[in-house]
């Protein structure tokens, strides 16, 4: 070799030791596979508790709801039937004279009901209809039933109160998640108020009252008046398998239950 070789070996950087050699990994010993199978296996073990953790949980929480929903009991309904109401009594003769010195025609019965908490709750400001407690549905035109399908339409009506007074209404369609019902709103809260005074005209829960309606010159009225006290009404005088009146925290589940009567 040459002294120019010589220096051109010695200016070039050494490779750094066990550079670009393949270097063979020692085999696992068997204490050392059975440390790695046994930590794969706790492992796997606490994947497993904490998935059945959450499993468990979720299964609780499903329980918890049906617990809640079994609590949310209604309270009983009065069977007109056990009370000789079944066939729903005609209207007074003093209602009567009011509604033909009004020059009304095309008198129907449009529903006899409980009293509702809701309904006598003025925060709600509502008297409700449900559908499957109408008795006449005839007592709108095909026009006007049409008309409240439509969302926020309305028809003016006049109701007779119980007290005497006459007082301007709305009534309205209200459609929820399995039924539907009509409801009388805009000035229900002071109806109340006005027929809050003494014993005989005072609304209570539980009252049976009735709702007729009337047309005046073509134009739909109403006469609401109590026929059922709720101190002589007999409570929890359901028949059994009876669907029942609801009450909950939540405006919408009291309603939507009180449809299902």
């Amino acid at each position: 070799m040459s002294k120019h070789d010589d220096r051109l070996a010695a200016s070039m950087p050494k490779k750094s030791r066990g550079h670009g050699q393949r270097q063979d990994k020692k085999p696992l010993s068997h204490l050392s596979l059975f440390l790695h199978e046994k930590s794969s296996g706790s492992m796997n073990e606490i994947k497993r508790r904490v998935c059945g953790k959450r499993c468990s949980e979720s299964g609780n929480n499903t329980e918890d709801e049906q617990k809640k929903r079994k609590l949310l009991k209604r309270p009983n309904r009065t069977c007109f039937a056990n009370i000789g109401s079944e066939t729903p009594p005609d209207v007074p003769d003093e209602w009567w004279d009011k509604i033909r010195t009004k020059g009304g025609t095309d008198v129907k019965l449009v529903i006899m009901k409980q009293m509702f908490a809701t309904d006598l709750n003025p925060h709600h400001d509502r008297f409700s209809i449900p559908f499957k407690q109408i008795r006449d549905s005839n007592f709108l035109t095909e026009d006007e039933k049409s008309k409240l399908k439509e969302q926020k339409e309305n028809i003016p009506v006049t109701l007779m109160e119980p007290c005497g007074d006459e007082s301007k209404m709305l009534l309205r369609q209200w459609n929820l998640k399995s039924s539907s019902t009509y409801v009388l709103t805009s000035s229900w809260k002071k109806v109340l108020e006005r027929n809050h005074q003494g014993s005989s005209g005072k609304f209570k829960h539980n009252d049976i009252v009735q709702l007729w309606s009337f047309r005046r010159n073509g134009e739909l009225w109403l006469a609401l008046f109590k026929v059922g006290d709720a101190s002589t009404t007999p409570s929890g005088s359901g028949s059994k398998g009876e669907n029942r009146d609801g009450a909950s925290t939540s405006h919408c589940t009291m309603l939507d239950l009180e449809l299902h009567l």
